[in-house]
């Protein structure tokens, strides 16, 4: 990504909270169009593709889910859920699905603005993919050189030497935010938010109790060490070359 802002599709039946949404982003000088379906997006995607989608669940006709299903092929595209739907079984639906960042409405716009630039600094470049935009399942290349792999689709963890390790689902959902963030820090806070939901208690105490649990599998599975490092009073970085694929058929 560049230092310019990224651009942003919202995906948005209520029109209300679309301007709202829309206005706001315009004044913080974000390139931004919206659309109150599925079928629009579609259509407003194939002439106008965007780094970000905000996107709603409950649309008429196809669903929110499907929809970031469909982006997940698309790793040059962040997609950040907007619900009013706050349940763990929710939240997990959405990341399930593909989804970079789940938020629960009513979202403060300006915590929105900093989660939409967040989303952006980790994506793929947009030269390196179809340049038309079009959403067609695209193949997610496996690197030639050896290392870390998480399986999006198995919820498996695999390394370099080929040895895997199935994950329950916090510890998948903990591995993939670390990957996404390309060696960088992630805090602890948004770890704890995105797995536990915001207003989870001793969310640092859990955060570290499955880590410790993490390790002591990975050592049993691969007999070398995870490579995740504790930043004291920061966050967690995964320190090793490593990729997102969508099942383990493609590390064959």
């Amino acid at each position: 990504m560049t230092q310019s802002k990224p651009s942003i599709a919202i995906v948005e039946d209520d029109s209300d909270q679309l301007h709202s949404i829309e206005e706001f982003l315009l004044d913080s000088g974000y390139s931004v169009w919206g659309a109150g379906s599925a079928e629009a997006f579609y259509k407003g995607f194939t002439v106008q593709p965007v780094d970000v989608v905000l996107l709603d669940l409950g649309l008429p006709g196809e669903d929110g889910l499907s929809v970031a299903s469909l982006l997940k092929s698309r790793p040059e595209v962040g997609v950040i859920i907007l619900s009013a739907r706050d349940s763990l079984d929710d939240r997990l639906a959405g990341m399930r699905a593909g989804a970079d960042r789940y938020l629960v409405k009513p979202v403060n716009l300006l915590e929105l603005a900093a989660n939409i630039d967040a989303t952006a600094s980790r994506l793929a470049p947009r030269t390196a993919v179809d340049p038309a935009g079009s959403l067609v399942a695209a193949t997610i290349p496996v690197a030639k050189t050896a290392c870390w792999v998480l399986a999006m689709k198995d919820w498996v963890l695999s390394s370099p030497q080929g040895k895997c390790l199935p994950l329950t689902t916090h510890e998948f959902m903990f591995l993939q935010q670390l990957l996404r963030a390309d060696g960088q820090p992630v805090p602890k806070r948004d770890l704890s938010t995105h797995l536990f939901g915001a207003r989870a208690q001793n969310g640092a105490e859990r955060l570290n109790l499955l880590l410790t649990r993490l390790r002591k599998k990975a050592a049993e599975a691969f007999s070398e060490p995870l490579p995740v490092k504790t930043l004291h009073q920061i966050g967690y970085a995964f320190t090793a070359s490593a990729q997102l694929v969508q099942d383990t058929q493609r590390l064959h």
